[in-house]
């Protein structure tokens, strides 16, 4: 199952003939498509629906005049046309997220304010908002990708991949052990988590602003235990069941200490799992598996690519 974001980049060279002294211009276009994704309610990416873009000349630190904005995804695609002039050179970045009206996101003076994240065009800088975050929230997904030093010299026809900037943090269950805690009337409602996290990220080349991570907590929220979505890991015939799962921004690679709090139907916290340097990287997915609900001491921690490649173990 393809679970990425294609951009396809098609540039066809054009005469201006109305652009006396500017030169040559060639019209550029990009298409945004999610390819093949099925339907499922985790890790999918098939909640990101907008894409934002802006296009800087001859590394300039602002964007061109009337050269940035938004597009709505339709159908897991989008297609964004440009003028350029041949023979300069352009930084083009794009970042994809959910927002609830993707045909009237807020765009004020190169800023972009989605549901989750401020996108500033200006400042280069991406911003998440963790105010009131909770987890087992999809919507929080997203996604990235910067085309550097971009010469416009005639024909291109390329198709480039957007990354998560984000590591994807996942709790996974066994079926017997689901079962068992079943049957002893041990009833999940809720699923809160805390995991380090960074606040900010550059569009240009994805670095963090702060030295160090702040302490996230993801409140409580429904468990997706009870989803017909299993979590599979390649090369093993055990599948499990999502007990939680949340999106932190990360360094390429770094450690964290994470907590994973649950609470049955009536609103007593049942227990806390403590879990120290935990694995974070960007565009990976960090999964806790085991026996985490009849017995929290069985457990594994892998990780593993969020899109098509081998695992990292």
């Amino acid at each position: 199952m393809s679970k990425f974001f294609h951009f396809i980049l098609i540039v066809a060279t054009l005469v201006a003939t109305s652009c006396m002294g500017d030169g040559f211009r060639s019209d550029v276009t990009f298409t945004a498509d999610l390819g093949g994704i099925e339907s499922r309610a985790i890790a999918d990416g098939t909640t990101v629906n907008q894409v934002a873009w802006a296009v800087y000349v001859d590394g300039s630190s602002t964007p061109l005049k009337d050269m940035w904005g938004t597009m709505p995804l339709s159908n897991r695609q989008a297609e964004l046309n440009l003028r350029l002039t041949t023979g300069r050179t352009y930084d083009i970045v794009f970042f994809a997220y959910y927002t609830e009206n993707p045909s009237s996101t807020t765009e004020i003076n190169g800023e972009i304010n989605p549901l989750y994240y401020e996108v500033s065009f200006i400042d280069k800088m991406v911003s998440v908002k963790y105010d009131g975050a909770t987890a087992n929230d999809e919507k929080r997904d997203c996604f990235w990708h910067v085309e550097n030093n971009l010469k416009v010299d005639g024909p291109i026809n390329r198709k480039f991949l957007l990354t998560r900037p984000l590591a994807q943090l996942n709790f996974g269950v066994t079926e017997s052990d689901f079962n068992s805690a079943l049957g002893s009337t041990f009833k999940i409602e809720d699923t809160e988590i805390t995991v380090d996290s960074y606040t900010k990220f550059n569009l240009f080349d994805g670095s963090l602003s702060e030295p160090m991570p702040t302490t996230i907590k993801f409140a409580r929220n429904t468990t997706p235990l009870y989803n017909d979505d299993y979590l599979i890991l390649k090369n093993q015939s055990e599948r499990y069941k999502y007990l939680a799962t949340t999106y932190t921004l990360v360094n390429e690679k770094c450690t964290s200490n994470v907590v994973l709090t649950f609470w049955d139907s009536t609103g007593i916290e049942l227990h806390t799992l403590n879990y120290s340097f935990v694995p974070l990287q960007r565009n990976y997915r960090t999964n806790i598996i085991g026996h985490l609900l009849t017995n929290p001491h069985l457990f594994t921690i892998v990780i593993d690519e969020e899109f098509e490649g081998d695992h990292i173990h």
